[in-house]
């Protein structure tokens, strides 16, 4: 197994040596991307995108679209690929097993491949949503993350209109939800310390909402990490799926009878 991600299996990458030489002989080695099965992705595959975001942007990027050409549906692209290799690549860095430089390189090339997949994966974009719209926050004073930007990807693709604004302070968020009309509110999670001040928010946002019958749906990083830690927090529904999620959302909305649960999954990214 690979150190930080039991969930990916690569060949000879059986402990932290290995590992290590893995990474230092992939400066030197050509990528192997094996040929898609069944458009199946495999863990070579990832090992292959792995390998890639660490040499380049175009290495990246014909990775995927072999991925693509091979008959790989491109949700399962963003789901099943990218995003337990960013998940992973996140893991080595917090295991001090490749360095900042690395791992902001790879993550950059990465979400520089989602806004490259994007016109793609709008492309057949159904009008199952439209007319409803739903405002997506993560931590204040940041960058939106990749799976902010995966889940809004998600939404579009089924008609949602989404605003994904950053928020400078809790008074900021507070002050959008309350200029304009908004069905659902998606906050992603990715810091213990976004939790008090949500729990805090949460009720004065209802209260200054235009719409009384605004839905709230939380997911993100942190819920794979402690799904135990945003108990009462005070939302409709939780959930790490991007594709399981929009639809959650959509019956969540639609008034369609829905019980208040945790959908948890391993489908999410920072």
């Amino acid at each position: 197994m690979v150190y930080g991600n039991p969930a990916i299996n690569f060949e000879g990458a059986s402990s932290v040596n290995t590992l290590g030489r893995f990474l230092t002989n992939s400066m030197y080695t050509s990528i192997k991307n094996p040929v898609v099965h069944s458009g199946r992705l495999e863990p070579l595959h990832l090992q292959a995108l792995i390998h890639a975001s660490m040499l380049g942007q175009s290495q990246t990027s014909v990775v995927v679209h072999q991925w693509l050409a091979s008959g790989v549906d491109i949700e399962d692209v963003y789901l099943e690929g990218i995003t337990p290799v960013a998940r992973l690549l996140g893991q080595w860095w917090c295991d001090d097993v490749i360095d900042f430089a690395s791992a902001t390189l790879a993550f950059t090339r990465l979400r520089h491949l989602l806004f490259e997949l994007s016109p793609l994966f709008l492309m057949d974009a159904s009008e199952q949503a439209r007319g409803l719209t739903c405002f997506m926050v993560g931590e204040f004073q940041a960058q939106h993350t990749m799976g902010m930007f995966m889940m809004s990807e998600f939404f579009r693709r089924k008609g949602w209109q989404v605003r994904c604004d950053e928020c400078e302070s809790g008074d900021d968020l507070l002050r959008k939800m309350s200029s304009d009309w908004f069905d659902l509110m998606a906050i992603s999670l990715s810091c213990e310390r976004q939790v008090p001040l949500m729990q805090h928010l949460i009720p004065l946002i209802r209260k200054a909402s235009p719409n009384p019958q605004l839905k709230i749906i939380a997911g993100g990083a942190l819920l794979n990490v402690c799904p135990e830690i945003v108990t009462g927090l005070g939302v409709e529904l939780m959930t790490q799926d991007a594709r399981s999620a929009q639809k959650s959302a959509l019956d969540l909305v639609s008034g369609q009878s829905h019980v208040c649960k945790s959908n948890l999954t391993l489908s999410n990214v920072n």
